[in-house]
């Protein structure tokens, strides 16, 4: 699982624990489909989260807007497919309630 540390350098509102925990899920999946190497990997990363966060969309349906937003910068099409089924999973089972 990606260091939390990835995303403490930015100033950043108040997230809810729950989406603090996908957040790291959808991260860990991003690391797992991406294969530009760990830096450039957690540098893409940071930048999406800086995006995500700029945009305003910080609660538990904003985390789609993430996960799309991860899906689309991966650079094989396979793998963007694979990540966006994977990440939909994810998302589900937030919206299920039963998120951990």
């Amino acid at each position: 699982m990606p260091s939390p540390s990835i995303h403490q350098t930015v100033n950043q509102p108040t997230l809810l624990p729950v989406v603090r925990r996908v957040i790291l899920q959808l991260d860990q999946l991003y690391l797992e489909f991406s294969h530009l190497g760990d830096a450039v990997d957690r540098e893409r990363l940071a930048e999406l989260y800086v995006q995500w966060l700029s945009a305003g969309r910080t609660g538990p349906s904003g985390l789609r807007f993430y996960a799309q937003a991860l899906g689309a910068s991966l650079p094989d099409g396979d793998s963007r497919v694979a990540f966006t089924a994977q990440a939909e999973g994810v998302l589900v089972h937030l919206q299920s309630g039963y998120a951990h």
